[in-house]
């Protein structure tokens, strides 16, 4: 019996409604949709394009399609949905209306939290090279104050996934915060301040922060890009127009340990489960990806992960990198190459701890 129950936490892309800044990049009516269905196979036995399923081309402005996705989730293991969350500094937001909606909808059944994607938006993998379509700043105290307002209905609110009381924040680029330490104090206090428990602090294991003596955050996440070039991973195929891109990892047991393993840092880390990742939608010749995604190499990285959480005692986390990444080949949602395949797959790998 665990000492604590698995939170289960998938990562959710808000991509999938029309926004005017997306129009003016890209076209009008632009979503994560519109890589996906015009994605084609670069090689091969390359698996592309995949097309939704069960829930179709859906838009998150509509409420059925939220609660739809959230039946799938739980049914198949999956107890929150990390929210990626889109603060630039100075009151700048980017796709916040599917979490802002959940706050209007108090009925809607979704247990999540809040991703903090702090990261500048670039034309990079669309084809426009290092334009920088969105600066992320990071302008001082006041602003990390105007933040923690925003997004403190969301950590009121009774669905939000709290760790022994304390709602969990997740941070993408934890080493992009200038002075991380002051930070994390400062949204502490706030928390306090506004009568909640404390925080949970969690963010990628990206950079020398991990390492410090006074940890600034309460955990970390392996939750890796791809390896540099030349890695003993990366796939050897003969066809020759692989050689001209994209990067290819086989998708096996090998890479999926190195997924679990391959990070180990001094702090607290919870692991990451991966079941595939292929951004070619996205960017052509220039992506990453895992070739032939296997629900079967999956159920066991799930296996491995509650295995490492059942021997660490406190809170006890698994996150899915994830759970609607569509033009990122990274996918939980039934497809129509491989159906629920990885839904029953995370089921499989979870029974140990739904027998406890």
């Amino acid at each position: 019996m665990l000492d604590a129950p698995l939170e289960v936490v998938a990562f959710f892309l808000p991509q999938y409604h029309p926004i005017p800044e997306n129009d003016r990049w890209w076209g009008p009516g632009f979503t994560e949709w519109t890589h996906v269905a015009a994605a084609r196979p670069l090689f091969d036995g390359h698996i592309q394009p995949r097309l939704p399923a069960d829930l179709g081309f859906y838009d998150l402005r509509v409420p059925e399609t939220r609660r739809a996705q959230w039946e799938l989730a739980s049914r198949y293991g999956v107890t929150a949905l990390c929210y990626w969350h889109y603060w630039f500094g100075g009151g700048r937001k980017l796709l916040n209306r599917p979490a802002e909606d959940l706050l209007k909808q108090p009925d809607l059944p979704h247990r999540y939290c809040l991703g903090w994607a702090n990261q500048s938006w670039t034309g990079v993998w669309h084809g426009r090279g290092d334009e920088v379509l969105q600066q992320q700043r990071y302008l001082g105290e006041a602003d990390h104050i105007d933040h923690f307002k925003h997004v403190l209905p969301h950590l009121s609110d009774e669905r939000y996934l709290t760790v022994a009381g304390r709602p969990l924040i997740y941070i993408f680029r934890p080493a992009d915060i200038p002075d991380l330490a002051g930070f994390a104090a400062l949204w502490r206090q706030l928390a306090a301040d506004a009568g909640l428990p404390g925080l949970y602090l969690v963010g990628d294991a990206d950079g020398p922060w991990v390492h410090d003596v006074d940890q600034p955050l309460d955990a970390a996440v392996w939750n890796p890009a791809p390896p540099p070039r030349g890695h003993e991973l990366e796939a050897s195929f003969q066809s020759a127009p692989l050689r001209e891109g994209p990067r290819a990892f086989h998708y096996d047991k090998t890479y999926a340990d190195w997924l679990l393993y391959g990070g180990k840092t001094p702090i607290r880390q919870h692991p990451c489960v991966v079941p595939g990742f292929d951004n070619t939608p996205r960017s052509g010749r220039r992506g990453v990806l895992l070739h032939r995604p296997d629900p079967g190499v999956f159920e066991t990285a799930v296996e491995e992960a509650v295995r490492l959480e059942s021997a660490v005692p406190g809170p006890r986390l698994m996150f899915i990198k994830s759970w609607n990444e569509w033009a990122e080949g990274s996918v939980m949602e039934p497809d129509k190459i491989f159906g629920r395949a990885f839904l029953r797959a995370l089921e499989r790998g979870l029974s140990g701890v739904r027998a406890c």
